[in-house]
């Protein structure tokens, strides 16, 4: 991006102390919101059409054990900036990387950095005694509900440009695509397994996923 929005969207979401999960969710949207806005400002740079920025990653989660919700969130916040993910096992560590341009990645990890506790805080409130299956399949529900929120700040901020500048920056969005593809198909990737969960848990996630109010960004 031809100015960094991540100061900004760091400023935000460091304000965001607050325990209540519908404040941590505002400002999670408010800051998809700033991402998304300069990004668009940037395809419409007349220089930005004629410029694909290389494709590189980076690992995003190592764990024990990867947690199914922490793919699910990955992904998605992976699709809302511009990004892909791939998982992968070294030895006994569980990898989630990230592939995108610097500054997708970038968005991409400051989001989930903050986002991750404050899911686990929710299912902590919501799920006090129960077991981790459960906390692991609320969390699922919950961060398809943030994901699915996220994404559609970003249609919104597109839906403010008038036609002819969504014309102008399509050619850009296409070349970006393509290099993603590009990108990841030398990677040789084989399909993922199917994730399962526990009905119950999953609705009761998507629900207080839903509860949340979602704000535009203020860049005042």
């Amino acid at each position: 991006m031809a100015r960094d929005p991540l100061d900004k969207v760091r400023k935000l979401l460091a304000l965001a102390k607050s325990a209540d999960v519908h404040e941590a969710a505002a400002a999670a949207a408010a800051a998809q919101a700033i991402v998304e806005r300069y990004r668009l400002e940037d395809l419409l740079d007349a220089q930005e059409a004629a410029r694909v920025d290389p494709m590189a990653e980076e690992v995003l989660d190592v764990s024990k054990r990867t947690r199914r919700y922490k793919t699910v969130l990955a992904q998605g916040l992976a699709d809302a900036n511009g990004c892909r993910i791939y998982t992968m096992e070294v030895g006994r560590e569980r990898r989630i990387h990230l592939v995108g341009r610097d500054a997708d990645r970038a968005a991409v990890r400051s989001l989930w950095e903050w986002v991750v506790p404050r899911l686990e805080w929710l299912s902590a409130t919501h799920g006090a005694g129960r077991p981790k299956r459960w906390h692991d399949d609320f969390r699922m529900g919950a961060a398809e509900t943030v994901v699915s929120r996220l994404r559609s700040v970003g249609l919104e901020e597109q839906e403010r440009l008038d036609p002819a500048a969504l014309v102008r920056i399509e050619p850009s969005l296409v070349a970006r695509r393509a290099a993603l593809e590009a990108h990841v198909s030398r990677l040789d990737l084989r399909p993922g397994r199917r994730l399962s969960v526990g009905l119950d848990a999953w609705r009761a996630g998507r629900r207080a996923g839903h509860e949340v109010s979602w704000v535009d960004g203020d860049e005042s």
